[in-house]
């Protein structure tokens, strides 16, 4: 009778050595590759993350190859206008509206509200950002509240009629 556990002990070790010597040549590629391209001349990354921490406050934390002052600004090429990032939700029946818009003066803020959409836009030297949003319910824009704080707008408004309450539907 053959013995096949010490030829099955060898195929498993030999497995094991062709799978660590190639995951380690293609994570020394890939590591390779992106060095290459954040050393790139000319090339510059720079951004914001914005999240809601536990607390209920917005965090603003930068990202990227480069600062602020090196010259990267929030204009697109050909002097087309970036869209700031943003997001709308219902909170406790208001509507929130945030956009993350930094390196602007609030002065610099220009907001147009229908009662279905919100318009913010900058328009200065440095920086051009317009997005519209639209609202997820009419909006009484008389009742529009903004702050803008550490390169983040919010915007809040209340509903023109109570938001209607969910009902669940059995599918037959």
């Amino acid at each position: 009778m053959t013995d096949y556990s010490d030829a099955m002990n060898d195929m498993w070790t030999d497995f094991g050595r062709l799978f660590e010597s190639d995951f380690a040549s293609m994570n020394k590629r890939l590591n390779r590759m992106f060095e290459d391209l954040t050393n790139t001349p000319g090339v510059k990354t720079y951004g914001y993350t914005m999240y809601q921490g536990p607390d209920g406050i917005p965090h603003v934390q930068e990202f990227g190859n480069t600062t602020k002052d090196d010259g990267l600004n929030a204009s697109t090429p050909f002097g087309m206008i970036a869209e700031p990032l943003t997001d709308v939700v219902i909170d406790n029946n208001v509507v929130r509206a945030t956009a993350e818009i930094p390196g602007v003066k609030k002065e610099d803020i220009v907001l147009d509200g229908t009662p279905s959409s919100l318009t913010i836009s900058v328009n200065t030297d440095r920086r051009r950002f317009s997005k519209t949003l639209a609202m997820p319910c009419d909006v009484d824009i008389g009742s529009a509240k903004a702050t803008y704080n550490n390169g983040i707008l919010e915007v809040t408004l209340n509903p023109i009629r109570p938001m209607e309450h969910k009902t669940r539907i059995t599918v037959e």
